[in-house]
């Protein structure tokens, strides 16, 4: 039983890139964010993804994680490892919150801010500054790379992601072959 963790911010494209990639490697793609909301009944964030009850939804999420073990034998969750309160600061998310996920290994996804900003306001229908767009990614890498040393949990970083490298680093995270830090595509 593995748990990949799928990272990066809103808009990057884990969703877009995460499911297609877990059906033809035959895993179940989850996001975080709906977990919870089973989970717990109902959302704590709303159409802007500033989140309240932080803690208590990170409670939640390895709940319903836990529960999914039992029956999935591969999962690729997708999530954050940094998130906006609702008073706008960035809230990092304590390592042990990865820890008790038992994550088999993490891949970040990141790409240009100017790309990401476009894709929100096509999807949700607002605009976010590609400079605020920036910050957050800096602050989601940095933080992705202290939980995943701390941890000892592999990391593997995609540049301007696609299915194919996507693909590649589930592979090489499910067949515990040393990760790369850095993919990117051409």
């Amino acid at each position: 039983m593995s748990v990949i963790f799928l990272a990066g911010v809103h808009g990057v494209g884990k969703g877009y890139l995460g499911a297609p990639v877990a059906a033809t490697l035959e895993m179940v793609h989850h996001t975080a964010s709906r977990l919870i909301r089973e989970e717990k009944g109902h959302a704590t964030w709303g159409d802007r993804k500033l989140v309240a009850d932080i803690e208590d939804n990170q409670l939640a999420l390895i709940h319903a994680v836990d529960r999914r073990r039992k029956s999935e034998s591969h999962i690729l969750l997708d999530g954050h490892f940094v998130l906006r309160s609702t008073a706008g600061d960035f809230v990092k998310l304590a390592a042990d919150v990865f820890s008790s996920l038992r994550l088999s290994g993490v891949i970040l996804l990141c790409d240009s801010p100017e790309l990401i900003a476009n894709r929100l306001f096509d999807r949700d229908g607002y605009k976010t500054a590609p400079d605020e767009i920036a910050e957050l990614a800096a602050e989601e890498a940095k933080h992705a790379h202290d939980v995943c040393s701390a941890l000892g949990i592999p990391l593997i970083v995609i540049e301007s992601p696609d299915e194919a490298l996507l693909r590649d680093a589930i592979k090489r995270l499910l067949n515990a072959a040393a990760p790369i830090h850095l993919l990117s595509s051409m």
